[in-house]
């Protein structure tokens, strides 16, 4: 964190970015970095590669999010939030990235760490904007009524609204602060949390394709481009359907994964606990955390969908050995 620290302090312009297609904690964590280094009186280059999803456009701003990269001698320094692999970042920018000195990482996902001059990943804390907000207070740094809010639905998210095992006792004490900043839990969840009935009759569709195996152990369930577009939805309209796989009676290991426009496919995996699924997605150059997970395989979603099922029944197997 010290090392993070320093880094930022040091720099008049920063890059802040964190993976493609991001989820609450990416951009709770980017534009709540943005909030604290702006009012330190820095000026900050937020990027995001991929559309933002309507549940977090009224995050504060939101506005200034950009889809474009820096002039290659603007930032002084950069900040990869949320992932450590530069390439996650969107392949233009891991090229942007790699050709800086000044670049830090922060991240709560397991896996290596070989890029970065300062790295700080910690596995233990619930979410990335977890960690921004105990730097903001390790700093010293003013922490504004919307940095505390973008930060609070980092957590807030990534903690499944505190209901998830990585609800800890100070992922609870981070998002106290946060509110006591100014956050509001009522009026973000009401945001965040809204009924959209798209996502209502894709995760119907969802369910209705799910395959219980390994005697009701895994949950697995793969959608197409044309199931999506059939039903007037895109990706971002998948974003909590895993976590209902998960909690059906009985599953220990849940999986779901979507064909990607490019070709292949990205499976998200949610286990209860006792399987690591962290280490699954890994071998398959994914990464996460024993509970959640996630990776791209390239392979067609029928050869995606019967190799996964494979590797995630020899998990169970090895566990319950």
């Amino acid at each position: 964190m010290k090392d993070v620290i320093a880094m930022l302090e040091d720099a008049a312009r920063v890059l802040v970015l964190a993976h493609r297609d991001p989820d609450g904690d990416a951009l709770g964590a980017t534009l709540g970095l943005g909030h604290l280094l702006a009012a330190r009186g820095q000026e900050v280059w937020l990027y995001s590669a991929g559309p933002v999803p309507p549940e977090y456009g009224f995050l504060p701003g939101r506005e200034r999010l950009r889809d474009q990269l820096p002039p290659r001698q603007w930032p002084q320094a950069a900040v990869l939030l949320d992932c450590h692999q530069p390439e996650r970042a969107g392949a233009e920018a891991g090229r942007f990235l790699a050709r800086l000195e000044q670049v830090a990482v922060v991240d709560h996902h397991q896996g290596q760490t070989d890029f970065g001059r300062a790295v700080w990943v910690d596995p233990s804390c619930a979410a990335t904007s977890q960690m921004l907000a105990e730097l903001a207070r390790a700093a010293g740094w003013p922490l504004t009524a919307e940095a505390a809010t973008c930060l609070f639905v980092g957590l807030q998210t990534d903690t499944g609204s505190f209901r998830y095992s990585n609800a800890t006792p100070q992922a609870f004490r981070v998002a106290a602060e946060l509110v006591e900043a100014g956050a509001d839990p009522w009026a973000i969840s009401q945001e965040v949390y809204a009924t959209r009935p798209r996502r209502l009759r894709l995760l119907g569709r969802v369910l209705e394709d799910t395959e219980l195996m390994a005697g009701g152990r895994l949950a697995l369930a793969a959608v197409s481009l044309a199931q999506l577009q059939a039903l007037g939805c895109d990706s971002r309209d998948l974003e909590d359907a895993v976590e209902t796989l998960r909690g059906i009676p009985g599953v220990e290991v849940a999986a779901l994964l979507r064909e990607l426009p490019g070709g292949g496919v990205k499976a998200s995996l949610r286990s209860r606990g006792r399987v690591d699924v962290a280490a699954v997605a890994l071998a398959l150059g994914g990464g996460g955390h024993k509970s959640a997970a996630g990776m791209r395989l390239d392979m067609d979603l029928t050869t995606a969908r019967r190799h996964l099922a494979e590797r995630l029944r020899q998990a169970l197997d090895k566990e319950a050995a």
